[in-house]
């Protein structure tokens, strides 16, 4: 099997939507400057779409829409930091957005990381912005970072008890039991609001 056939073959084997970066392809032990050209090869034949730089779908076509399904931002967002080897959470309203504590899209997913500063503009206009912050303070389970940035979003004042319903549901015993420990350095407010979802029904 020639090295263009074994790429194929993996991505053949993935789920449709399936985003790669190069280093998925890393086991097969193919030089970066020949695994480059292949790729471009499968991009240009149709059996990936480019997304960004150096990130790429396997198409998803959906039969009943009869169009590809593109990746959503967060995907994307993900993909890129794992291509940059980033720790990283989503921070803000993208936060809000994925606990779906809110239905609005944000004009721009954001994401603290320990990477430097940058914002990304996706083939359909959507921006990705990439905030630096010291890796202790992501530096926790990422479902507890994401409920506890989701906190600090809203703010002490504004948690409704919907909101923490809302939360709940999206937490396992386990999530919750490890959010508690994870939430131990943070502000006391959001301890205390962490230990309410015991309460929640």
């Amino acid at each position: 099997m020639t090295d263009f056939e074994r790429i194929k073959a993996k991505i053949k084997r993935a789920p449709k939507g399936t985003l790669f970066i190069l280093a998925d392809f890393a086991q097969l032990n193919i030089t970066y400057n020949t695994l480059k050209e292949l790729v471009r090869r499968l991009v240009k034949a149709g059996d990936l779409n480019l997304v960004f730089r150096g990130i790429y779908q396997k198409p998803n076509f959906n039969s009943f829409l009869k169009r590809d399904i593109p990746a959503t931002p967060n995907e994307v967002a993900q993909a890129y930091i794992r291509k940059n080897k980033w720790l990283s959470i989503p921070a803000g309203d993208t936060a809000l957005n994925l606990l779906g504590l809110t239905t609005q899209v944000p004009n721009s997913y954001t994401y603290k990381s320990i990477g430097p500063n940058r914002e990304i503009t996706l083939n359909n206009g959507q921006k990705i912005e990439f905030k630096k912050v010291l890796p202790r303070e992501i530096a926790v389970c990422p479902t507890s970072a994401l409920v506890i940035e989701a906190l600090k979003t809203i703010g002490e004042q504004n948690i409704e008890e919907n909101d923490l319903k809302i939360i709940k549901n999206k937490l396992t015993d386990s999530d919750l039991k490890q959010l508690k420990k994870d939430s131990v350095s943070s502000r006391i407010w959001i301890q205390n609001t962490i230990n309410r979802l015991d309460e929640v029904s």
